[in-house]
C-alpha cells in the first residue's frame, strides 16, 4: 500500500513539473526581441504609397529659413505678454511690453535739458556779439570777421560749449527715445510664436530671449548624403518628404542648397525648400526620399 502512494505521489509531481515548463515556453514566446524590433520597425517605416518603391531614402530635419529671437534691452517689470506658443502674429503687431514709466520719464527729462541747453544758446550767441561789436566788427557780417576774433567770441560767451553741451544732449535724448522703443517687442514679420520664456510681471533681463518667431511659411529641410550619392542630388531637384510623426502625408521640396564641404564622415550637407510647410514644426524629424 504504501509502495502505490509513493508511485502515485511522484506521478503527480513529474505532471506539474511539466506542466509549470509549457506555461514559461509560451510566455517567451510571446516576448520574444524579434518580434519587439518587427514591430518598431514598421511603425517607423514610412509607407510606400508616400515615398514609393526605388527611393532612395535619407533622415533630415525641417528648418526655419527666417526666424528672429527677440529680447528686452532694459532690465525692468514685465507690464504686459500678449501672445502664447503656436500663435500666428502679423508684422508690427505688440508681442510683450515693459514697464515703461521710467523709461518714458527719462525721454522727457532728456527733452527738457534739450530746451534748457537751447536757451543758453540763445544767450550765449547774443553775449558773442556783444564781443564782436567790442571788437569793431558787424556780427551779421561773420564772414568778415577774423578766425582769431570769432574763436575768443565763442569762448568768451560760452556759446561753444553750449553748442556742445546741446549735442551731448540730443545724442542722451535719442539713446533714452531708442530704450523707450525697444521697451515695446513687436513682431519683425509674420510668422508664428516660439520658445516664449516670459510672463506679465516677471523681472526682464537685458538679453534674456523672450520669444522666437518663426515664418513657418518659409522653411526647408536639411539632410546629409553621403559624397558617393552627391551625383543623384543636384540643385533644381524634386525630393519628397514624409514626416516621421505622420508618415500619411508627404510633401514635395525641391534642392536649394549644397554645402560645399564634405565632413569628416564623408557626408555632405544638403537643404531643400518645402513648397508647403503647412503643419510642420521647426526641428520636426522627416524622411526624405528620391527616385533612383
Amino acid at each position: 500500500m504504501k509502495k502505490t502512494l509513493t508511485i502515485i505521489a511522484l506521478a503527480a509531481m513529474m505532471t506539474a513539473c511539466g506542466s509549470g515548463s509549457t506555461k514559461e515556453q509560451g510566455t517567451t514566446q510571446v516576448a520574444t526581441p524579434e518580434a519587439v524590433v518587427t514591430s518598431t520597425t514598421e511603425a517607423s517605416a514610412p509607407s510606400e504609397d508616400a515615398l514609393g518603391m526605388g527611393t532612395i531614402r535619407t533622415i533630415g530635419k525641417v528648418v526655419a529659413e527666417r526666424f528672429a529671437d527677440l529680447s528686452f534691452e532694459t532690465a525692468l517689470p514685465i507690464e504686459k505678454v500678449l501672445v502664447k506658443n503656436g500663435q500666428r502674429v502679423r508684422r508690427g503687431q505688440v508681442l510683450a511690453q515693459l514697464d515703461v514709466f521710467k523709461l518714458r520719464n527719462a525721454v522727457e527729462q532728456q527733452q527738457k535739458t534739450i530746451d534748457q541747453v537751447q536757451l543758453q544758446i540763445e544767450q550765449a550767441r547774443l553775449q558773442m556779439q556783444d564781443v564782436i561789436i567790442s571788437q569793431g566788427y558787424d556780427p551779421d557780417k561773420e564772414s568778415q570777421v577774423p578766425a582769431n576774433v570769432m574763436h575768443n567770441a565763442d569762448v568768451k560767451s560760452g556759446y561753444a560749449l553750449a553748442k556742445s553741451q546741446l549735442a551731448t544732449a540730443q545724442t542722451q535724448l535719442a539713446a533714452a527715445e531708442h530704450e523707450l522703443r525697444s521697451g515695446v517687442l513687436t513682431a519683425p514679420f509674420d510668422g508664428i510664436i516660439a520658445n516664449l520664456s516670459v510672463q506679465a510681471h516677471q523681472l526682464a533681463q537685458a538679453g534674456q530671449i523672450v520669444c522666437r518667431v518663426i515664418d513657418n511659411e518659409s522653411m526647408s529641410v536639411e539632410f546629409r548624403v553621403m559624397e558617393s550619392d552627391l551625383g543623384r542630388y543636384k540643385l533644381g531637384t524634386a525630393v519628397t518628404v514624409v514626416p516621421v510623426a505622420d508618415q500619411s502625408k508627404s510633401y514635395a521640396a525641391t534642392i536649394s542648397e549644397i554645402n560645399p564641404i564634405v565632413d569628416e564622415q564623408g557626408a555632405i550637407t544638403l537643404r531643400a525648400h518645402l513648397a508647403n510647410a503647412a503643419n510642420l514644426f521647426d526641428g520636426m524629424n522627416v524622411e526624405v526620399g528620391v527616385r533612383d
